[in-house]
């Protein structure tokens, strides 16, 4: 005897919450017995990624690492720098699932792909030891705005440029924008005040140069670097590229 029908809705949010809610709690969303969706999980191959810790589809990671919307751009992004994404089958329908350990691997090189300042601690089981150092980075980087700015902002920025006493870098700290997104609002505001020029040939001390390798190899940008070491992110992007030309440090891809 054949178990009930299901829609492609239905399947899709069995996908969808499988290994993220209980079981129960799916029944009670369709409409169906606890056994019903056991039974059907089992016919479709879905297995919760929190106890087999083997893989999980792409539904689950993306909610998972706090991403809501833009899923198929994103994905489209990754696969083009090597995600491993594989399919599965199970009777007539395919799956898009990814294994963990695969996960984990390319992470640790595309990291900065992703952004773990919304992915949740253990979402996905245990982490490899270098996610916690690039999750704290990412926490620090996003205080740093990407909204339109606002009123005050500007009004704040036009403050700040009167009294002729701040670098870009200065004021990147202050209002929490990176230094290419005061440049621009700069610009586009014309305003006749402006920053105070860093010397673009200051020197390198050994700890500032150290501080750049240490935090860059822990997955920090220059946005958040720049707050421990007086030196802008355009003088440590470039010190970050001659580090890099020179093996010293290995780009991210």
């Amino acid at each position: 005897m054949r178990g009930p029908t299901y829609s492609a809705d239905e399947l899709e949010i069995i996908e969808d919450k499988w290994g993220t809610v209980t079981p129960n709690a799916i029944a009670l969303l369709l409409g169906r017995s606890l056994s019903a969706i056991i039974n059907k999980k089992t016919r479709m191959g879905l297995g919760s990624f929190l106890e087999s810790g083997e893989y999980i589809t792409v539904n689950q990671l993306f909610k998972a690492i706090g991403r809501d919307g833009g899923i198929s751009y994103t994905l489209d992004k990754w696969v083009k720098i090597g995600f491993p994404l594989k399919t599965k089958k199970v009777i007539s329908t395919r799956y898009r699932i990814i294994h963990l350990e695969d996960f984990w691997k390319w992470a640790e090189i595309c990291r900065m792909h992703i952004d773990f300042n919304k992915f949740k601690e253990n979402s996905l089981g245990a982490e490899p030891s270098w996610v916690k150092d690039q999750r704290r980075a990412d926490v620090e980087f996003a205080k740093y705005k990407v909204t339109p700015w606002t009123p005050k902002e500007d009004s704040l920025l036009r403050s700040l440029l009167k009294l002729y006493k701040y670098t870009y870098r200065d004021l990147s700290i202050q209002i929490s924008r990176t230094e290419g997104a005061i440049k621009r609002r700069y610009n586009d505001l014309k305003i006749k005040d402006w920053p105070i020029r860093e010397n673009p040939h200051g020197i390198w001390t050994d700890l500032q140069v150290n501080t750049v390798i240490e935090m860059y190899q822990k997955g920090y940008r220059s946005t958040v670097i720049k707050e421990y070491i007086t030196k802008s992110e355009q003088a440590i992007n470039g010190k970050i590229e001659r580090l890099i030309r020179d093996a010293l440090l290995t780009k991210w891809k």
